[in-house]
């Protein structure tokens, strides 16, 4: 099929699909006249590619795994593929670990900050003012 069937079938743009040949992650062949042919199993290879990316894999941890996203029964998916989801995972919980502390400091910072505010210091309540004796 031509890259704009692709395209259509996949709900994708044509840039999209050139992008992910470019990339390393979608082969073609080209025909006679040079235009880019593809399989019918790049429907499904190109869905797969898009699952990954919604699913916060980047390019380059998508491309070792390339060959394991052609249409195949999902009860043959490479043990590669769940290593990547398990790596992926481990990431994320990293980077929560420490957003959620980044944001712990900040709570406890702020909370400082309202207290000083509500005892006088810059933006606080003004003292009251001296009383005349007299």
């Amino acid at each position: 099929m031509l890259i704009g069937e692709l395209a259509k079938k996949t709900l994708c743009s044509v840039r999209v699909i050139r992008h992910y040949e470019q990339c390393g992650l979608l082969l073609s062949k080209r025909s006679g006249n040079g235009y880019r042919l593809f399989d019918e199993a790049a429907v499904e290879h190109v869905m797969r590619i898009r699952v990954l990316l919604r699913n916060g894999f980047t390019v380059d941890e998508i491309r070792p795994v390339t060959s394991m996203l052609d249409a195949r029964p999902r009860a043959l998916v490479c043990g590669d593929v769940i290593r990547l989801y398990e790596s992926k995972v481990d990431e994320i919980d990293q980077r929560i670990a420490e957003l959620t502390e980044v944001r712990d400091r900040a709570k406890r910072r702020l909370h400082v900050i309202i207290e000083q505010r509500n005892q006088g210091g810059p933006d606080g309540p003004a003292p009251a003012p001296a009383k005349k004796q007299g």
